[in-house]
């Protein structure tokens, strides 16, 4: 018996709504699910001064408020439906793992929508592995040879092949009743079939679409409510199809490799035009790309992220999945402003004024120096010698730290800083020959739970999971 009359669209891209609405009485929080009842809390809190800037201890800002008062009367929904910035080498040494989370859900990141879009053809092969078995020309067939195994695609042209991928689809969805998405989205690399009846069905994008829209059509026949199929636009596969894409069959369009000549844009327009629904699928960071040093990454310009985030929303983009690593050291004040614009599309134009207010909470009396440091880091567009950079970020820390000799919290993301500097100083020794890249690792290990470097990434591509996942590996010293 609410004395407010609201109501909620509901349906797979309702769940996140909510509403504030304060009177003399208090305030009321209300949410079309219970998600969207947590996104409302953690909303009234950022609207009092709270704050989960990076995750951990560390990045929170709880304010000191003596009254609480707030006049507020909002109701929300966000942007981007489906909205993801996730560790590529995931989060194997597990510190990480609740930080994260915890600032997934204090910034509104913790999706009620999800779009499942990842290589899928081998896990279908794994799954249906007797029948691949007795069916060898449901196999690509590559140089007049059926491929076998995990490199192999499938020869699409075959019906029986295309009735056991649906099969699969519906059994995987009645016993997930609750899933909003399958993924159709082949495996990696090449390997697709070259027998004539495939060739018959045009482009390699086109045989892909075929076998999604079989998917899609079957699986919202089965009176679960409304189902997807997730795919990317990626490699072989990115260039538009000339046939029709089912409605539910949602292209996230990759930012990289792209091949056939197509631009993006060009790819984006394709799509749409043969009835896809657009995603996006990023690379904020990728470890074995960047090395998490400054200034390498898509994330380390946070202008440029939001603008992009803009530009993609005005094309009809609704899923952002990014791609991007443990690395907040030198990237996560542009993951911080991408999740506020992911969710809002109007703090875009806010980017300053988010930053400032960044600088204000988290570093207090240290502020102008750290203005120093970010500016460095993330908004200056000069080349310089990394020794210069260093040095310069060196010199804003020592002042800051002098600043907030009084202030604990400061001091503490103050240091987490500084080891971050530290690791892009060694770093950059050893890619230049000065020192070994064993002191890289094991520093790298040692500051691990600040999440200021994405360590167990940095230590896969450099020495591999093997030496990652070995408890007692010499460079592993605290």
């Amino acid at each position: 018996k609410l004395p407010i009359k609201t109501a909620f669209p509901g349906g797979p891209f309702g769940r996140e709504d909510y509403l504030l609405r304060s009177s003399k009485a208090g305030v009321w929080v209300l949410g079309a699910t219970e998600l969207g009842v947590e996104h409302a809390v953690w909303d009234l809190l950022y609207k009092l001064g709270y704050r989960q800037f990076f995750p951990g201890k560390d990045w929170e800002v709880i304010p000191s408020l003596p009254t609480m008062a707030i006049a507020v009367d909002v109701k929300e929904s966000p942007d981007i439906y489906a909205r993801r910035i996730w560790y590529n080498w995931g989060m194997n040494w597990g510190y990480n793992v609740q930080p994260y989370n915890e600032w997934k859900a204090r910034n509104r990141h913790a999706q009620g929508f999800v779009l499942n879009s990842g290589h899928s053809y081998e896990s279908i092969i794994a799954a249906n592995k007797a029948a691949f078995d007795a069916h060898p020309e449901y196999y690509s067939l590559v140089n007049d040879k059926r491929l076998t195994g995990g490199d192999a695609k499938f020869c699409i042209s075959n019906p029986g092949l295309r009735q056991l991928v649906v099969d699969y689809a519906v059994r995987s969805m009645k016993a997930n009743p609750d899933a909003d998405s399958i993924s159709m989205d082949p495996s990696d690399g090449d390997n697709w079939c070259q027998c004539a009846e495939c060739a018959k069905m045009g482009s390699i994008s086109n045989r892909a679409v075929t076998l999604a829209n079989d998917v899609a059509e079957a699986i919202n026949n089965l009176g679960l409510g409304q189902k997807y199929v997730g795919m990317y636009a990626y490699n072989r596969h990115c260039g538009p199809p000339t046939i029709k894409v089912h409605p539910n069959v949602i292209i996230s369009a990759t930012t990289a490799f792209i091949t056939g000549g197509y631009t993006l844009e060009g790819i984006i327009d394709g799509w749409k035009a043969q009835g896809a629904t657009i995603g996006i699928y990023d690379y904020y960071s990728v470890v074995d790309w960047d090395q998490n040093m400054p200034g390498r990454a898509k994330a380390s310009r946070p202008i440029a992220v939001a603008d992009s985030l803009r530009y993609f929303y005005n094309k009809g983009v609704r899923f952002y999945d990014c791609e991007s690593g443990d690395a907040w050291g030198p990237y996560g004040l542009g993951y911080y402003i991408a999740a506020r614009c992911m969710w809002d599309m109007k703090e875009v134009d806010r980017v300053q004024e988010l930053t400032e207010d960044f600088l204000t909470k988290a570093f207090g009396p240290a502020k102008e120096p750290m203005r120093g440091y970010y500016q460095l880091m993330n908004f200056d567009t000069g080349r310089r010698p990394m020794g210069d950079l260093l040095g310069r970020l060196y010199r804003d820390l020592a002042e800051a730290k002098k600043l907030a000799k009084d202030r604990p919290d400061v001091l503490a993301r103050l240091d987490d800083l500084t080891l971050y500097t530290r690791f892009a100083e060694l770093n950059n020794a050893s890619a230049n020959g000065a020192i070994k890249r064993d002191l890289v690792l094991t520093h790298a290990y040692r500051m691990r739970k600040t999440m200021m470097v994405h360590a167990y990434g940095f230590w896969a591509v450099s020495i591999g999971q093997g030496a990652a996942h070995t408890d007692n590996y010499p460079l592993k010293s605290e």
